[in-house]
């Protein structure tokens, strides 16, 4: 996982907060764990990279920075009018 950028929220995305810094905030059956790019807590354990999208964004509860685990930058979506 890494930091979220400036510029790069999808309008359709929501963020996940984790509240016990102890316990992820997704669990799965998945082979991968996803960690906090600055502190390395356990954001998601057990999961598969089909379900952990751009749209998906963790705030962990021990340094409070917000995640995604997109390893591309995400392009910022567009309304239409």
């Amino acid at each position: 996982m890494r930091e979220v950028q400036a510029g790069e929220v999808p309008i359709d995305g929501g963020t996940a907060v984790q509240i016990d810094p102890d316990r992820p905030v997704f669990r799965g059956n998945g082979a991968y764990e996803y960690v906090c790019a600055t502190c390395g807590n356990v954001l998601a354990s057990g999961m598969d990279p089909e379900y952990m999208t751009r749209r998906v964004r963790v705030r962990c509860a021990h340094c409070r920075t917000v995640n995604i685990s997109a390893e591309v930058p995400v392009t910022p979506a567009r309304r239409q009018r």
